[in-house]
């Protein structure tokens, strides 16, 4: 920790600034462990609204079983902006979802569920895939085989730097297989994400970064309406594996104010 950053000594800098969002968030999950508000972020009943901080989102208004009398769904518009971010009114404020954040936390909780389950649903592929790494790339695969094998991965070696791939996850349409295990191997022999003590988190976080839906990709509405539902659905949505925000609101009164309405 560098505490000379800020003139008045007001501030401070970590080095290794996720790990120490991760100490926090767990002394703070382990001290509320015997309240009920420790229970997973704002969920309600059976998942029927979503509340806390990111304000409260009737899940109906996303598309599920609840039609109107006129058996129309009372959905709430989305709109994507610039390729990257979906936005919707509330009640009180406009919300501003950053789709690539949004499915990396998504995908991460999926990825955790899988790793100490049954592991994920695979796609074998038609026609194999050969991919060629680097000497620790190639150790950080044989280090982590059962991982990539549980969420999707079904790799052997084949000859000298080159494996082939027989099957492959597929959490989106647009899922490039061979890119993103490409950049998972570099990112797990690289040692990127070493602010994760734990190994399985990750592993986990280190493939939800790089599977997730990438900005600057057009999604059509329902891509964006079930995103949008499994964001607010997560145990965390407030932030992607990284700790930046997923979702920001612009409140009705800060709206009102810059048009002169207050």
């Amino acid at each position: 920790m560098d505490v000379n950053v800020h003139p008045a000594k007001l501030e401070a800098r970590f080095r290794d600034k996720f790990f120490v969002e991760k100490v926090v968030e767990e002394a703070v999950r382990e001290a509320l462990a015997p309240l009920d508000a420790a229970a997973p972020l704002g969920v309600v009943g059976h998942q029927s609204s979503v509340i806390g901080a990111l304000g409260s989102f009737p899940l109906e208004l996303f598309g599920t079983d609840r039609p109107t009398t006129d058996n129309r769904q009372p959905t709430t518009p989305l709109l994507q902006l610039f390729d990257t971010y979906i936005v919707f009114p509330t009640d009180q404020a406009v919300a501003i979802v950053d789709q690539h954040s949004a499915h990396e936390r998504v995908l991460y909780e999926d990825v955790m569920r899988q790793l100490s389950g049954d592991g994920a649903t695979a796609q074998r592929l038609l026609l194999p895939l050969t991919l060629d790494f680097a000497p620790a790339e190639l150790d950080a695969i044989e280090a982590h085989r059962e991982l990539l094998a549980r969420i999707g991965y079904e790799i052997e070696p084949f000859s000298g730097r080159s494996i082939v791939v027989h099957t492959a996850p597929n959490p989106h349409p647009r899922f490039e297989a061979a890119r993103c295990l490409q950049e998972l191997v570099a990112d797990l022999a690289g040692g990127r994400f070493g602010g994760w003590q734990n190994r399985l988190e990750r592993f986990a976080a280190t493939y939800a970064c790089r599977a997730a839906i990438k900005a600057g990709q057009t999604l059509d509405a329902g891509e964006m309406r079930e995103l949008i539902v499994r964001l607010l659905t997560a145990s965390l949505p407030a932030h992607d594996v990284h700790g930046r925000p997923s979702m920001v609101q612009l409140p009705k009164e800060e709206l009102e104010r810059r048009f002169g309405r207050t």
